[in-house]
């Protein structure tokens, strides 16, 4: 008679199920769970908020750098391309690229790229109407500037998808610790804050108003929700109470300040003198952008011409791309842990960082210099709403893309006045310094070693580059390119603090421990078991490439073996760190 017992289950079968079971307790809507077509929109504004605040302070931003500020009508263009490219980018990523569920918005960290590039003298306006060029004035100079960084963004993205198609992350990550990438994000945000204080200074009342604001809603006012009417199959309609002030803490802020603003405006207590402190205050500045601006904005290739490529450009570009690579692993670790998936594997986050590679070329090519980068503050929304769903962060993309291609959208954010913008970008950038210093929690810092790398890498990080900028012809080496590279990083605040924290705490004598590198979570990256299950697997085609044997040693493949070079095995056969 045949045996007709079943099988035992082994222990990963198991975990498997009781962790797909906590994920559907946990969660309304898990990763691969859609709401009803009738929720779908409202789940995915609430995602795509958190990008859209985020474009609005870019476009400002950059718009000032290429000397187009007094340009409504720029400003209008550079967020519409934001909002498009950061919906390209989400898009991307959620369906072919590590298939988390992510938000993405420009990154402010090519901000110092920017300025890097840009303050060479070549690129002043009286060196741009000197050049002899045809049709150049002084209106049209920001186009030049522009085309300069879009050849320099693409070359640098061009290597970042090489790095993560072909694996190699993991070899550099051998070399990369948390006494490299903390002091080198806590420069990169004390670095940004200099770039807004321009936009504060406009008027500090509007500015610290708006700051209060964000500051009380998203702190005092966290844990107060607001009742809602609601219906969902398993309660019917019912009263829902959701957190108003958590999760908008910033459109909030904008539209109580933009009030304000206006108030003060029609009852003239802002001057309409453009010479006077306050001025930019004011509402109706940049009125004319919103008639102006067409209905429609169809981002092109190459729009403001064939971009241009400099030594100097890509290594700005360069670095800060770098700077990025390595903050990745750990924003798709903490996404992975919200959603309560599995950490992310090699495969998968390689083929992350190859898809912000291509991503960031497309922003090239359109016009949208600050790259994606993922907007880890999603997850706060992700959190409360207990909505995972990769439809809803695809409907994210999708009303982004909208956004962007809808040129009214645009110009309706561009006359929010600069203060206000100022002042929640203050916040913003803020946190990227704290962020900088959490980084620290796993090093050792009663060491001496430590505390001396961390001293020198920050203060020559902060001090080097205005001493740079303030003596434009210390380097004379007698090689006019080889100048120009010099001074490009020596005057850049991130490479100069990740070249000197790298290098110390590579050669300086001292334990894993005591460096913070015994920390990291190794086993989920180690893992090479291959299931049907993993949802980091691509869709429609992984089926095809698990019969292609060859696949398994492409580094972005889902049936990819090869572990990090990071990972070996002691004696015991426990994973280390070499």
């Amino acid at each position: 008679m045949a045996d007709t017992r079943t099988a035992p289950r082994t222990s990963g079968e198991e975990n498997s199920e009781i962790q797909l079971e906590i994920r559907q307790e946990t969660f309304l809507y898990p990763v691969d769970k859609s709401p009803s077509l009738i929720f779908l929109p409202l789940h995915g504004l609430q995602e795509a908020i958190v990008s859209i605040s985020g474009a609005l302070g870019s476009a400002v931003l950059l718009a000032n750098q290429i000397g187009a500020g007094h340009l409504t009508e720029v400003r209008s263009q550079i967020l519409s391309l934001f909002l498009f490219t950061s919906g390209v980018a989400s898009l991307l990523q959620v369906c072919i690229g590590c298939r988390l569920p992510v938000i993405h918005g420009p990154n402010t960290s090519y901000l110092i790229a920017i300025a890097a590039i840009l303050n060479a003298p070549k690129w002043s306006d009286e060196s741009l109407g000197m050049d002899g060029s045809a049709n150049v004035t002084s209106s049209t100079n920001w186009k030049i500037r522009m085309r300069e960084i879009q050849g320099d963004l693409m070359l640098a993205s061009g290597v970042q998808f090489l790095l993560g198609i072909t694996g190699i992350l993991g070899f550099l990550l051998r070399f990369i610790g948390p006494l490299t990438v903390a002091p080198t994000v806590l420069v990169l945000g004390l670095t940004l804050c200099r770039y807004v204080i321009p936009l504060c200074e406009q008027h500090w009342g509007i500015a610290s108003l708006s700051i209060v604001l964000v500051l009380v809603f998203s702190m005092f006012l966290a844990k107060v929700s607001i009742p809602f009417p609601g219906y969902n199959r398993k309660k019917k309609c019912h009263v829902t109470h959701y957190p108003l002030f958590q999760l908008n803490a910033v459109v909030l802020a904008i539209g109580l300040s933009w009030c304000l603003c206006h108030v003060l405006t029609v009852t003239d207590v802002l001057s309409s003198n453009s010479t006077v402190h306050g001025y930019m205050a004011r509402t109706d500045v940049r009125t004319s952008a919103l008639y102006n601006a067409p209905w429609f904005y169809f981002p092109l290739p190459f729009q403001f011409g064939t971009p241009t490529i400099s030594s100097s450009g890509f290594t700005a570009m360069f670095i800060i791309t770098i700077v990025t690579i390595i903050q990745v692993p750990g924003f798709y670790s903490a996404t992975a842990s919200v959603v309560e998936l599995p950490p992310p594997p090699a495969h998968a986050l390689n083929r992350g960082i190859a898809v912000d590679g291509i991503s960031s070329v497309i922003s090239g090519m359109l016009g949208g210099v600050y790259s994606s980068i993922l907007y880890i503050q999603s997850l706060g929304v992700v959190t409360v709403t207990k909505v995972a769903s990769r439809s809803v962060f695809v409907t994210a993309a999708l009303i982004l893309m909208i956004g962007g291609v809808v040129g009214k959208v645009g110009a309706v954010f561009t006359i929010i006045p600069d203060p206000v913008v100022g002042g929640v970008n203050f916040v913003a950038v803020s946190t990227v310094t704290a962020v900088g210093v959490s980084m620290l929690n796993a090093v050792d810092l009663s060491s001496s070693r430590n505390l001396l790398i961390l001293g020198i890498s920050l203060s020559l990080g902060l001090l080097l580059p205005d001493w740079m900028a303030a003596n434009e012809n210390a380097i004379n080496t007698g090689n006019e390119v080889l100048d120009q590279l010099l001074e490009m990083l020596l005057v850049t605040p991130m490479f100069v603090t990740m070249f000197l924290g790298c290098v110390l705490d590579n050669l300086a004598p001292g334990t894993r421990e005591e460096r913070g590198m015994a920390k990291r979570n190794l086993e989920a990256a180690c893992d090479t078991q291959e299931t049907t299950d993993d949802p980091y697997r691509l869709p429609y085609i992984s089926t095809f490439m698990d019969k292609l044997g060859c696949c398994s040693y492409f580094p972005a493949s889902p049936t990819f073996k090869q572990v990090l070079v990071t990972c070996n095995k002691d004696k015991e056969g426990e994973h280390i760190v070499e």
